[in-house]
């Protein structure tokens, strides 16, 4: 009888986690396909190949603080150079930026980061930088992994064991421009505790690259043309070449910028959130604390805004995704922003969307029909 209602409890409190879902639904990019079906592979499966949408990678570590000087990775972990090169999929090919304790913490000590060098930064035409394209330009890779069982440490199946970082960009190595986040967990996870992410927004850390899944976070850098630095001049869009990601201990101590975004239910004057939240995630951690990088990914410019899928082509793979969202608004449980086509956005998925999508029909990608010319 205990263990039945332990499994019973477990099962209810799952039950109100998933109903707790968020808006921020935007799926990872893949690492890895199938060349055949376009689809995601298990990265060491024999019919992989790295994913084409992907065009570079870091290419050198330009700075490695980890947390504290007392951590020291184990002496598996803090090897900086394995956040070069294309992404793997392996549990352990990954940098730790170490963890904060509440007493660092208190004491304000700075979490760990990381800064990463993408092509030559003394030449100004060097295509390895990152620019700002039409869609995602980069992916960050960490070891998250989805949880199979529901626990009473504060696992819930399904939801992910994550370890969430800020982006920041730089066209010099001096002068940062900090990705705005949002984060709606309600409150500290623990240190086996998982996340919905669909509740977190341009934090990297929030998709899986673990278990045979490799999934990396996307980052649209027309996001921060807002900014002072860009409106000034000082941080240039279209010549990034240093990625910093500076690791978020998950008590709550550190805050997103919920602020600069549009909150979801707000239809029909949307309005910003009103305050800044706490971000939470698996805290404390041990072994390979806080944020473990994998890797950094370019992205190829994706001129089809309708290949929602990423995988190259719109199709009726998009279509079916676009029919699920339908006349829906940013907060509804069927929302899909990646279908908020038209702009200017208005947060709400209807015909504007369609022309737009109708409009890109049965269109293929140049990246993916120059990697079939192959």
């Amino acid at each position: 009888m205990p263990g039945q209602m332990t499994a019973c409890i477990l099962s209810c409190v799952g039950a109100v986690v998933a109903a707790l879902g968020g808006p921020y639904t935007e799926s990872g990019v893949n690492g890895y396909i199938d060349p055949v079906t376009w689809r995601h592979a298990e990265p060491h499966s024999s019919h992989a190949v790295l994913n084409p949408i992907f065009r570079g990678w870091a290419t050198t570590v330009a700075e490695y603080s980890p947390a504290d000087q007392v951590w020291s990775g184990l002496g598996v972990w803090n090897d900086p150079t394995k956040a070069l090169g294309p992404a793997t999929g392996q549990n352990f090919d990954v940098v730790s930026l170490g963890e904060l304790d509440l007493k660092e913490i208190e004491q304000g000590l700075p979490p760990g980061h990381i800064t990463l060098v993408f092509g030559d930064p003394c030449d100004p035409n060097d295509r390895a930088a990152i620019r700002n394209g039409q869609g995602y330009d980069f992916a960050v890779f960490e070891n998250a992994f989805l949880s199979q069982s529901t626990t009473l440490q504060g696992s819930f199946k399904g939801q992910m064991l994550a370890e969430l970082a800020y982006v920041e960009v730089s066209m010099n190595g001096r002068d940062f421009v900090r990705f705005p986040s949002v984060s709606l967990t309600p409150g500290a996870v623990g240190r086996y505790g998982t996340i919905e992410i669909s509740n977190v927004y341009n934090l990297a850390g929030k998709h899986p690259n673990a278990n045979g899944v490799c999934t990396g976070t996307p980052f649209d850098l027309a996001e921060l043309a807002g900014h002072l630095l860009v409106v000034s001049g000082v941080v240039d869009l279209n010549d990034i070449r240093y990625v910093r990601i500076v690791d978020v201990p998950g008590n709550g101590s550190f805050y997103d910028d919920a602020t600069a975004w549009v909150a979801p239910g707000t239809w029909p004057k949307w309005t910003h959130y009103s305050e800044n939240h706490p971000i939470y995630d698996m805290w404390p951690t041990w072994g390979s604390g806080g944020f473990d990088l994998e890797a950094v990914g370019v992205l190829r410019e994706q001129e089809l805004s309708a290949d929602t899928n990423l995988d190259g082509v719109v199709d009726y793979q998009d279509l079916a995704a676009l029919a699920d969202a339908w006349q829906s608004r940013f907060g509804d449980e069927r929302w899909n922003g990646r279908y908020d086509l038209a702009h200017p956005k208005d947060f709400v998925i209807s015909g504007r969307d369609f022309a737009v999508f109708a409009a890109q029909w049965r269109h293929v990608e140049r990246w993916r029909a120059e990697f079939k010319g192959k």
